[in-house]
């Protein structure tokens, strides 16, 4: 038989009519086509993924005697294809990657002076599937993909966020909003006269003594922060002369308790990102006639990574979603990867309640709207 029937028996996927010859090894059938001049005229998708499996340096030896010259990714056989990228972003990461951008998945773009990826989002809601599902209750991908479709119906508000306005809103204000506070109670009931039989407490007692009147007593500007301190006189105020600024209160400690549980809530899928991507999502705004077009984008912290562990992952599994041009997107490699346990999803533990500190920063920062 003729080295070039060989050759022929072995494109045409007759191995094992000519694996004798070569003791099963394709090392040695290869070293021998070498020899006979014919490693340009080998069909590389008759090498079985086994011999990848075997030989983990096979790909280093095709490529250093010639036989990938004129070889690329679509005319491989699937079974090996990503043996050659995994081959391929070791020996040269940056062609590769600029490869699989422009040729198997459609929405990474390299951008930048620095070639940074930057995934090319059909909208927000994308990213939830980076998340985590699993629970009984409303999940870390419930959570996001309501914030991130920016559909209010995630957030069920909370209603009766106190009972008490004076230990969780008057406690809680900074030198700058208790000023605000005096000026409103003296504008309302300041230097009148109030009867004091409309008045139970020691502090309004004790004050109309010390100005020297019988039945009456006036808030003046002398006594307005102790007012203030003294948490009853200030209860039986709201409950009576003050109840429109009581009113006020509450609306102020709802907005500033819901607003900061949103926050916290928001804080929790953004920041969880980071994981997978280092910066925030930013929108590419074009315009089309007389409509303006947002296109949101978010750039991948380890696209290398990510790739890498996808081919690595799938060696020899060349059939449908094994492969990435099967997949086609970003997102949809990443499914299959968080499928397959390579990567955890983002999870976190979704609050009962806000915190507390950023409540109160709220209330000082939302005084000024409502006093």
């Amino acid at each position: 038989m003729k080295p070039s029937d060989i050759i022929d028996l072995f494109n045409g996927g007759e191995w094992e009519k000519i694996s004798k010859f070569f003791n099963n090894d394709i090392m040695t059938f290869l070293k021998f086509s070498i020899s006979k001049g014919f490693s340009n005229r080998l069909d590389m998708s008759n090498i079985s993924w086994r011999d990848f499996e075997e030989n983990e340096n096979l790909f280093d030896f095709l490529a250093e005697n010639g036989f990938l010259d004129n070889v690329n990714y679509h005319s491989l056989d699937d079974d090996i294809k990503n043996y050659y990228l995994y081959w391929w972003l070791n020996e040269d990461p940056n062609e590769c990657l600029k490869y699989i951008c422009n040729q198997l998945l459609t929405d990474v773009e390299i951008r930048g002076e620095n070639g940074e990826y930057w995934l090319r989002l059909r909208d927000r809601e994308e990213l939830s599937i980076f998340f985590d599902d699993r629970g009984r209750d409303v999940t870390a991908y419930d959570l996001a993909k309501g914030i991130l479709e920016e559909d209010d119906r995630w957030y069920e508000r909370f209603w009766d966020t106190t009972d008490d306005v004076y230990r969780d809103v008057i406690d809680e204000l900074d030198d700058s909003n208790l000023q605000v506070l005096a000026s409103r109670i003296l504008k309302e009931i300041g230097n009148q006269d109030l009867n004091i039989e409309d008045y139970g407490s020691d502090f309004f007692h004790e004050l109309m003594r010390q100005q020297g009147r019988e039945d009456f007593f006036q808030i003046t500007d002398d006594v307005i922060y102790d007012l203030i301190k003294d948490e009853e006189a200030m209860e039986e105020l709201l409950n009576g002369d003050l109840d429109e600024l009581k009113g006020e209160l509450y609306n102020i400690h709802s907005n500033a308790y819901n607003s900061a549980y949103e926050t916290e809530c928001y804080d929790l899928v953004y920041d969880g990102l980071d994981e997978f991507f280092s910066s925030k999502i930013t929108d590419d705004i074009t315009k089309s006639g007389d409509k303006t077009i947002y296109t949101p984008y978010i750039r991948v912290r380890d696209f290398y990574d990510n790739v890498s562990s996808f081919v690595s992952e799938n060696k020899g599994r060349g059939y449908g979603d094994g492969l990435l041009d099967y997949q086609g997107s970003y997102t949809e490699m990443m499914r299959l990867l968080f499928d397959d346990g390579v990567y955890e999803k983002i999870d976190f533990r979704i609050p009962e309640y806000p915190d507390w500190d950023i409540v109160t920063k709220n209330i000082n920062e939302f005084f000024l709207d409502y006093i």
